[in-house]
């Protein structure tokens, strides 16, 4: 298979109600490979690899789902429970698998809730979000419902350059 077939394909796999009903792309106008060279860019901005905000979500996404729907406080710094941390997860458990639109996974559905208590910023991560982003650098396109921005995952978790 070419490459131009190849990514032909990747577009029609996240395209609304090939692999969900919403799709992966929002209804951003560019293509995934458009959305990935951007995210790229953004993160060379910041000094950060994908690895770098996959892990502090991955993190957050497996206290949450083993706290069994309670919302979880977390210290920002340690990533780990704390009844004074401002950071605050919840999961939402929902029935079912999604397929990776890379091809290379099933994922379980729900999503968890991160919400930043000092400035009441709200992130919603999925078990397929966090891969994608490890994985491939896909943080989906805008305005994807599950579309998350580098620069918001940065700022909750105190990496990168300091925002001027």
């Amino acid at each position: 298979m070419t490459q131009d077939s190849n990514e032909s394909e990747l577009q029609r796999r996240m395209a609304p109600g090939a692999l969900c009903l919403e799709g992966f792309l929002g209804t951003d106008p560019r293509a995934a490979a458009e959305i990935l060279a951007a995210d790229r860019a953004a993160l060379d901005a910041m000094g950060l690899t994908h690895r770098d905000l996959a892990e502090p979500l991955r993190t957050v996404l497996d206290l949450a789902m083993t706290a069994c729907g309670r919302a979880v406080r977390l210290g920002r710094a340690t990533l780990r429970p704390d009844p004074a941390g401002d950071l605050s997860a919840t999961c939402r458990e929902a029935m079912g698998r999604i397929v990776c639109p890379f091809d290379d996974g099933l994922f379980p559905k729900g999503e968890v809730e991160l919400l930043d208590g000092r400035t009441g910023e709200c992130l919603t991560v999925t078990p397929l979000s966090v891969h994608l982003i490890a994985e491939h650098g896909f943080y989906q396109g805008r305005p994807s419902r599950y579309r998350l921005e580098p620069r918001d995952i940065a700022r909750m978790f105190g990496l990168g350059p300091p925002e001027r």
